[in-house]
């Protein structure tokens, strides 16, 4: 099944085998079958990007290499030997896994327990035990959040929180699935820096080819299930056309920077890119407009000082946790009517908490006008009909066994007539790339498709105020690319929450900064992109992101000038 555009060359590895699968499928219990003869060797010491669009097989690949799932059909070796029940004990020694919401592995009331936990359970003495602990979490910059309740961190901080939990073990093998989802840009350089050191076989899921970049030698792309490329890293990222035709062609972020790898100055002095599959998957004249119609508008525009008045406004807002860990402190700040701010900041820093504020789940001191109206009593508790909110983890808001019904939720909820229900679900479902879903359960579906089925759902009510915590985490480039060019069309108020630049700079003109529970900058969008005094100050440092950027261009243009002859003769 490999193209001939990226000929694959035959691989001499000398090192031992640490995984092979031999002819492997895996059909779910509701028959949807997720994986198709996969043959692949893995050898000690490789580093390997596990790629492909959403819902191509990626997690459930690493959940089989991991012994969590058994496949349906075919074999799994382990360091040669057959994976038996009697190996998993052994396995689970030997091979760590992260996965892609690290909810899922957290369960202690501190972080330092969950860290102990694996350890304690391998039977090692306690006072290594906490040695190998606490080395771990000061590798992920978690020392000073040791003693916290996991659930009162930031989601960010939660990942790198189960990865120490992971790498305390010293595991042979590191399975990774989305490790930078949801990571500020120092923390997804500390995650580099520590799996660049990592001695053990690597492989590695994950959307975020800039990250990859120089961390990967060998690429696996997975296309409904099959592996469709199995090459070298550096070899499938220069051949931009092979990136198209796998969603993965990510260089419409190149557009947010400029050839000196700074970032263009607003949203209003560019078009929103639009790649060469896209227009033809959408015709010449952009975005489905029955799908823009069926999006969100808003009124005439208030901008913030006009007489009009403001929109949204939070006036000396303070939230803390049981434990008494202050999230919010004295938080003030104003918002025009179709005004599109960007939130952003370090983990930690307050963002998801003063999202989950805005939009009535929380609560704290402090005052919230909307429209010019108090946020209490009654108003607050029907404040869904005004302010959508996005999770960072869509999971989270999952309520139905069906696609369609998840989506209709809402919508009956307001009180909208069946016809018109169904005509909306079918509209959202294919906006969403899910198409066909609508019996499919919301659980067994990949991370990026239930991110996608959580916006069509909240984008389904038409709300007026719109709040995206990270969502562009999980999903594949193409699906970006979609979300980015529908979003540009939504004129709800909009809240985006993102450590994606490219997000940030394609959609809002206002940017505020926060630190620590605070707000400690209000300015420009532009200004924001350009200022590294601010970057490095506050943890949001892009430099790295940049010079990816630029060097994966050189590699692309160096295929496209020295490789013309050879392309024209494979066609």
């Amino acid at each position: 099944m490999h193209l001939q555009a990226i000929p694959c060359p035959i691989r001499t590895v000398s090192t031992p085998s640490v995984f092979r699968l031999e002819g492997v499928d895996y059909v779910y219990p509701n028959g949807r079958q997720a994986l198709r003869h996969i043959d692949l060797s893995i050898h000690e010491g490789e580093r390997i990007a596990v790629l492909g669009h959403n819902g191509s097989g990626k997690t459930t690949l690493a959940r089989v290499l991991s012994g969590l799932a058994p496949p349906t059909q075919g074999r799994v070796l382990f360091q040669g030997d057959p994976l038996s029940r009697e190996r998993l004990e052994d396995l689970r020694q030997r091979v760590g896994f992260l996965f892609q919401d690290p909810d899922d592995q957290l369960f202690c009331p501190t972080v330092l327990d969950d860290v102990l936990f694996g350890l304690l359970n391998f039977q090692v003495p306690p006072k290594e035990a906490e040695e190998r602990a606490r080395k771990a979490l000061a590798a992920m910059g978690l020392e000073a959040e040791a003693h916290r309740a996991p659930h009162h961190l930031s989601y960010g901080q939660r990942k790198r929180a189960a990865l120490a939990a992971i790498l305390a073990l010293e595991p042979d093998v590191l399975i990774l699935d989305e490790p930078t989802a949801n990571m500020d840009p120092t923390s997804e350089a500390l995650l580099s820096k520590v799996l660049k050191d990592y001695p053990g076989t690597l492989i590695c899921i994950s959307h975020d080819i800039l990250f990859l970049y120089g961390l990967c030698t060998r690429a696996v792309v997975l296309q409904a299930g099959g592996i469709h490329h199995d090459t070298s890293f550096e070899r499938l990222i220069s051949h931009r056309a092979s990136l198209q035709e796998h969603g993965l062609d990510f260089t419409f972020r190149f557009q947010c920077c400029n050839g000196n790898g700074s970032h263009e100055h607003g949203r209003r002095h560019r078009a929103i890119p639009t790649s060469p599959e896209l227009i033809s998957e959408q015709g010449a004249c952009g975005p489905d407009r029955r799908l823009v119609g069926a999006l969100p508008k808003r009124g005439s525009k208030v901008h913030p000082g006009s007489a009009q008045g403001f929109f949204l406004e939070m006036l000396g807002f303070s939230y803390a946790y049981g434990d008494g860990t202050v999230a919010l402190e004295n938080v003030s700040f104003q918002v025009g009517r179709g005004e599109r701010l960007a939130l952003v900041g370090p983990n930690g820093a307050g963002k998801s908490t003063l999202a989950a504020c805005l939009a009535g789940i929380r609560w704290g001191t402090g005052q919230y006008l909307l429209d010019g109206r108090k946020v209490e009593g009654a108003f607050r508790r029907n404040l869904w009909r005004h302010v959508g909110l996005v999770f960072q983890d869509s999971a989270d808001q999952m309520v139905c066994s069906r696609c369609g019904d998840e989506v209709a939720f809402g919508l009956r909820n307001l009180g909208w007539p069946e016809s018109r229900i169904r005509k909306k679900v079918q509209a959202m479902l294919h906006w969403a790339g899910l198409e066909g879903f609508e019996d499919r359960v919301p659980q067994h579906l990949s991370g990026g498709e239930r991110k996608r089925l959580a916006l069509a759902a909240v984008l389904a009510m038409e709300p007026e105020v719109l709040i995206l915590d990270e969502p562009t985490a999980g999903l594949d480039p193409q699906t970006e690319q979609k979300l980015l060019q529908l979003l540009d069309e939504v004129e709800a108020t909009l809240v985006l929450i993102s450590h994606d630049v490219c997000f940030v700079s394609m959609l809002t003109d206002r940017t505020l900064l926060m630190h620590r529970g605070r707000i400690v900058d209000d300015l420009p969008t532009g200004k924001f992109l350009v200022d590294r005094n601010l970057h490095s100050l506050y943890g949001l440092d892009f430099t790295y992101y940049n010079r990816c950027c630029r060097e994966i261009q050189d590699l692309q243009e160096d295929h496209r000038t020295n490789a013309v002859t050879e392309t024209a003769d494979l066609r």
